[in-house]
């Protein structure tokens, strides 16, 4: 049986893996000319390793990925950094029951009860059943008013934008219960995983086909036709709009549903900015809704020696930000790093990049 994959990201190539292993003739399709899909990198001269254009990290219950990285030999490597919040002009730890307890700006029956509610959260084994709920609805009735108001608003309204009244909690659910502290990472970046399970593919004799975008996959009698080459089954990763732009006439029912474009500016600086690893934004109307420092997570010597850091952004087609250039971001983005730094300074960025990409977010409705 011969098999076409679209799609040459996580999703793409650990079906391909299965499958080879099964023992079926398979042919992964990528457009771009190296694989990953958003987690594609990129590699200074002066720098040992790749970065990821988007952050990235796995969980310990990622049972699956890590199983796969045991398989095709590289393993993750796991860490427990420290995750921060930026509240109130101050950078706090709010990851911990303790660390929440002590968290003055919230009652301490707001404390008890937003704890007691995320705990409830995190020991449902299937929360599908929540996505009948809508979390701006649920979470205040569920973790409190206050607690909600002064960090999950923010963070949803930061996140999700124009759709923040549409999500649902079954994905607000799969958040909380999906996340552990200790993280986990790959040496050389998540492209040495990607690149160990597509050479493993073709070890098994499947094809990887780098900068294919495939323009068209037809149902026929027998089959399928993906640009006019025949298979007798396909396997599309791609998000829904593009899904139904290839085979509009497939016969799939394909989900209607709304992405936002992730964006992130990536600075190299000379000095640390945060404390944490993820600080996330819990502050009204600025312009990016998290700051990653990757070195505080991953070893500054892969980057030439310096610090790395990520400001990430979700955003709605039309934001102005997509059209804004690496120095035109730095310089909406340089008072809200003042107010996170006092003592941040341009002079601090050595280099910047930016990267964008549609369909990074769906938004999930009831």
């Amino acid at each position: 049986m011969r098999i076409a994959i679209i799609g040459g990201g996580f999703t793409g190539l650990s079906a391909a893996v299965r499958l080879v292993d099964s023992g079926k003739e398979v042919v992964v399709f990528e457009s771009a000319d190296s694989l990953g899909g958003l987690a594609g990198c990129f590699k200074p001269k002066h720098w040992n390793w790749c970065l990821e254009n988007y952050y990235h990290h796995i969980f310990t219950n990622d049972k699956d990925i890590i199983a796969m990285a045991e398989k095709v030999g590289e393993p993750a490597k796991f860490k427990v950094p420290v995750t921060t919040s930026f509240i109130k002009g101050k950078e706090i730890q709010l990851d911990t029951p303790i660390s929440l307890l002590k968290f003055s700006e919230l009652s301490i029956l707001s404390r008890i009860r937003m704890g007691a509610g995320l705990l409830i959260l995190k020991l449902i084994p299937n929360g599908v059943f929540l996505e009948r709920f809508r979390v701006v609805k649920f979470l205040p009735w569920l973790l409190g008013k206050e607690g909600y108001r002064e960090i999950w608003e923010k963070l949803m309204k930061a996140k999700f934008g124009p759709y923040v009244n549409q999500i649902n909690m079954a994905w607000f659910w799969s958040r909380v219960a999906k996340r552990t502290k200790s993280l986990g990472y790959f040496d050389g970046s998540f492209l040495r995983l990607l690149e160990a399970m597509g050479k493993y593919v073709q070890t098994k004799g499947g094809e990887v086909r780098l900068g294919r975008a495939v323009k068209g996959v037809e149902k026929k009698s027998e089959g399928w036709m993906v640009d006019g080459e025949s298979f007798d089954g396909v396997i599309i990763t791609t998000p829904a709009p593009i899904t139904q732009k290839i085979a509009p006439n497939s016969g799939v029912r394909w989900p209607v549903l709304d992405y936002l474009w992730g964006q992130t500016l990536v600075l190299e600086l000379k000095n640390k900015v945060i404390d944490g690893y993820w600080m996330n934004i819990l502050e009204k109307n600025w312009p990016f809704l998290v700051a990653v420092e990757h070195t505080n997570f991953v070893d500054k010597k892969n980057y030439g020696g310096d610090v790395v850091m990520y400001l990430g952004n979700y955003l709605p087609d039309g934001d102005k930000r997509l059209e804004m250039k690496e120095g035109e971001l730095l310089e909406l983005f340089l008072p809200y790093l003042k107010k996170i730094n006092p003592g941040f300074e341009k002079s601090w960025v050595r280099n910047m990049w930016t990267f964008k990409a549609p369909y990074a977010q769906p938004v999930f409705p009831i």
